[in-house]
Parts: structure tokens; sequence; C-alpha cells
């Protein structure tokens, strides 16, 4: 994977990240290109020369769309509200939950999302999808050139992802003629930052929900062809989801995990009678203070007891329907030896596992170091599994 900044993993994890969810380089570098000695302070970067950066970026990408928006260009408002709403994530993501400013950068980040989603031709609907006594935070793209009803992939990310990064997925299942309801799951995005909903190991509760919004769609979706695909973290939630709920067709793990804790495990110093801290030479996606508000814990020893119940052990031969494993060669976050365990573990007499080697690209965590033909082969895959 291209690291934009040699010695800091995570600050360039999140580069491709934004990259891979629409975000503009020349962009990115224009903001980010000075803060070289910054992502060297220990131990992860110096956070506020992160948020710094970021947030000029967004106020100035916003800006130009606001503008665009004022004096009618549609298209140009679309592009950079989009854009601005990516990198307000970004301005988001490293400040400490509990400090004001994350709240603000993230309702700057919805806010533009929406407002860019109205403007598309096949216009993005936010929705809600009714969770217990509260909801899931979501959007709905509608398949393109269906008159009718049309399959449907609930859509969502990882341990700190957003279905936001997720809408290029989103737009190209669409284009298949899938429809797809992107979701905030419990631990994610708007559904942990406004409904206070922690990471759960249940993953087939929340799919359950989403597939009971979709069924409630009649106009728009065919109910006996709706497929579950998830990216990263969702590697776990992806699989167990539909070794329980059973009226999903198909499943793609993208990025997949056999077993959370053990993730963990790697990354945490653990020795007797010391409470565990974080091992920042590891492969992490986000800061430890941000994995203690999703997972809903005070330290990281109650982190780990939490996620003794996040494992496929047991499980995945539970697993039905169709499945696709696709993973990375050279993946840091979790070794391509975790996604060959769960594939000879599963059910499913139709599974398959895709590996991306480093010879052909796309062998980093989730393709980040090469995403196509990764996304065109998971929406090929999944329209012609439903």
């Amino acid at each position: 994977m291209f690291k934009y900044f040699p010695d800091n993993y995570m600050w360039s994890l999140s580069v491709m990240r934004c990259l891979a969810s629409g975000g503009h380089f020349g962009e990115i570098h224009w903001a980010l290109q000075d803060l070289q000695d910054a992502a060297n302070v220990a131990p992860q970067g110096d956070s506020e020369a992160w948020h710094a950066a970021w947030k000029k970026l967004a106020v100035q990408v916003e800006e130009i769309g606001r503008t665009a928006l004022e004096t009618g260009k549609h298209q140009t408002a679309a592009s950079a509200l989009m854009r601005a709403a990516h990198y307000w994530q970004w301005a988001e993501a490293f400040v400490e939950p509990d400090d004001d400013r994350a709240a603000k950068s993230y309702e700057r980040h919805l806010t533009c999302f929406h407002d860019a989603g109205g403007l598309l031709p096949n216009a993005i609907e936010v929705v809600e999808v009714p969770f217990g006594d509260t909801s899931l935070s979501a959007y709905l793209v509608k398949a393109e050139g269906a008159s009718g009803p049309a399959p449907a992939v609930i859509l969502s990310d990882g341990l700190d992802g957003t279905k936001e990064e997720m809408v290029l997925m989103a737009q190209a299942l669409a284009a298949r003629g899938i429809s797809c309801l992107a979701v905030d799951n419990p631990g994610q995005g708007a559904t942990l930052r406004i409904k206070g909903l922690k990471a759960r190991h249940d993953s087939e509760v929340a799919a359950g929900a989403a597939y009971d919004y979709l069924a409630s769609r009649t106009d728009i979706v065919d109910s006996s062809r709706v497929g579950l695909i998830a990216a990263s973290m969702g590697g776990y939630y992806a699989p167990r989801a539909v070794a329980f709920e059973k009226r999903v067709k198909a499943c793609v793990a993208w990025g997949a995990i056999y077993d959370y804790h053990a993730v963990w495990l790697r990354r945490l110093n653990l020795k007797p009678g010391v409470k565990a801290t974080v091992d920042y030479r590891a492969a992490l996606g986000t800061t430890g203070k941000h994995l203690l508000n999703i997972i809903g814990a005070t330290d990281f020893d109650q982190a780990l007891q939490k996620f003794e119940s996040f494992t496929l052990k047991g499980v995945a031969q539970n697993i039905t329907c169709d499945i696709l494993l696709v993973h990375g060669e050279d993946d840091k976050q979790t070794p391509l030896s975790d996604a060959q365990k769960l594939y000879e573990e599963i059910g499913s007499k139709n599974k398959e596992l895709r590996v991306f080697t480093r010879a052909e690209g796309g062998a980093a965590h989730v393709q980040l170091d090469r995403q196509e033909p990764a996304v065109s082969l998971i929406a090929d895959w999944m329209a012609d599994h439903l």
C-alpha cells in the first residue's frame, strides 16, 4: 500500500480510505503536504495538526459547493459537497470522542453528504431503519433502470468506518440494477455518534432490521433477492449475520475475519498483572480511545473481554447462503490465514475465496492499495448471485 506518511500506518491508511471513497489526491496533498513531521509525533501522530489540515480542506471545498449551489451549478455543487463530506469525516476521525469539535465536524460531514446526495441524478435517500426503540442511520440508493421491484444489498463498513465511505460501492451496485441500503450498524458512524449504540457481536440483529426495512419497500425491492456486503471488521459482521439471518441470499466479506478477539490480542501489550495497552507498532486503523468508545469499554482489558464473543468459531459452519470472501495477500490488519481459516469452516456449498496478490495489486487491507478491480468484482459477483 502507498504510504503517504512512510512511518505512520494509521494516517496513510486514512489517506487511502479517503481516496477510495471519492476524495481527490491533489486536494488531499494540498492539505497534508506539510504534516510529515507531525505524522512522526508519538504515539500515533499529532492529532491536532491532522484535524486542522483536514478542517481547512473541508471548509474550502464545502464553500466551493455552497457557492455553486447558490448559483444553480448543481453538478459542481454535488461533486464538491460530496468531497467535503469525506474531508469532514477525516477532520473528525482522530479528535477524541468527547471533544466538542468531533460532534461539530461530524454534523458538517452528514450535512454535506445529505446535500450532495440530493443533487445526484440518482438521488441518495436518507432513511432510518427501525431498531428496537431506536433506529439505525442509513441511506438508500435505488437500482438504476428498474421499473419495479429489484434485488437489493445491505451494505456496511468496519470498526471505525461509516456508510458514507461506501458510497461508490453503493453506486456501483445501483448501476447494475441493485438497490443498496447502506447502514451504520451499532458501533458505527451516526448510529454510534448520535444514537449512542455500541458495537455488538450479534450482527444478525441489525442485518435482520435492515432486511425488514427493505422488505417494507415493496415498490422497489424484491425481498427474495437481498444480499449483504460488509468491509474490514464487516468481514466478521457479514458472515456472522448470514449464519443466523437466513433471508439473506448472498454475502460478501470484504476483508475476512475469523476471530476478532484474536486480532486484538495481537494489537495489545499484554503482561500478567499489568493493564493492557495498545501496541502502537501494530497496523491500526484508529486510536485507542476511539476503540474504547466503539465497543463501550473503559479500558483495554474490558474491551478484550467484550471481544471474546466476536468470533466465528462454531458459527461459520451455519452459513448456507452463497458467500464470497475477498482478501489481500499482504493485509497488515488481518492476516490471510484468518480468511483461509474462515473459508475452511464455512458450511455453504457455494463459497469462494478471492485473494488479491502483490503481483496483481490489491494486496492491502480491503484492496486500499488498488481498489479496482475488487470493487467491480464484488458488484458483479453480487449481481450474478442475486
